[in-house]
């Protein structure tokens, strides 16, 4: 009896095989599509972010320096009324606000870079758009870090090149690249393979929802609701902004006649 019983199981165990490689190949696929559908998230999310920036974030930027301009003025007179010159004043407060101009200068050029990215999307032609999305799947599907042999910080390269239109970047990676090695074929590490995709997607199911609860997310879709009632979100934002710019411009201005700046 015993003899028999192990015949069976052997017998079997070329259909467990079977039935493990089948659900792995489907898991694949859905964990493919999953990588596909959060990683463009995450790159149609930068670009809601970088549009946001050069629109928006550059008049609070403005608005900052405004601001910071008002400050001074504020504590050059709290300086002069305890005794110092207006010359005195000024000299210890630039030095005290020199710091958060440099990180003002910093924001700006990080904005100069985002809209280089922006002009440079707008260049590249409907065929090498086609490449780029054909590269990037692949590379996304076999480097993305809930992949075996994933490697996440290959992953950003790879997202960064195909937000920036950079198809040079990609073939390069795309070339350079080796297999994942040889699928393992035992009944336990199948399992374990499967296990593996199972937690996977259980990940990105997650992480998905996280996303679509930033302020980003949040913003693109009220973009697009927007737009079907023939409404530019982001140009009534910078219009608020450029208002306030207005008004403090105006303060600013009126500090400087005070202290014959103007």
């Amino acid at each position: 009896m015993a003899k028999i019983i192990k015949t069976n199981s052997a017998l079997d165990e070329p259909l467990e095989k079977r039935e493990l490689e089948k659900a792995i190949l489907e898991k694949e696929k859905k964990l493919n599509d999953l990588i596909e559908e959060i990683e463009q998230l995450k790159i149609d999310l930068t670009s809601v972010k970088q549009e946001y920036d050069v629109k928006v974030g550059r008049l609070y930027l403005k608005l900052d320096e405004i601001d910071l301009e008002i400050l001074k003025f504020k504590k050059i007179e709290d300086l002069i009324n305890k005794g110092f010159s207006f010359e005195e004043a000024q000299k210890i407060v630039e030095e005290t606000l020199r710091k958060r101009r440099e990180q003002i200068e910093e924001e700006y050029e990080k904005l100069n870079e985002e809209e280089k990215e922006i002009e440079t999307r707008k260049g590249v032609s409907a065929e090498d758009k086609e490449e780029l999305k054909k590269l990037w799947r692949k590379l996304a599907h076999k480097y993305h870090p809930d992949k075996v042999g994933g490697n996440e910080e290959m992953m950003k390269k790879i997202n960064k090149a195909y937000a920036e239109g950079d198809l040079e970047t990609l073939r390069a990676i795309d070339q350079s690249g080796t297999g994942n090695g040889v699928e393992a074929q035992t009944i336990e590490t199948l399992k374990n393979k499967l296990a593996g995709l199972e937690i996977s997607i259980k990940k990105i199911y997650r992480e998905s929802e996280l996303l679509k609860k930033s302020e980003w997310f949040i913003l693109r879709e009220n973009i697009e609701k927007a737009k079907k009632r023939n409404r530019d979100i982001l140009s009534e934002l910078a219009d608020k902004v450029l208002s306030d710019i207005a008004k403090k411009e105006n303060q600013v201005s009126e500090l400087k006649k005070k202290y014959g700046q103007g």
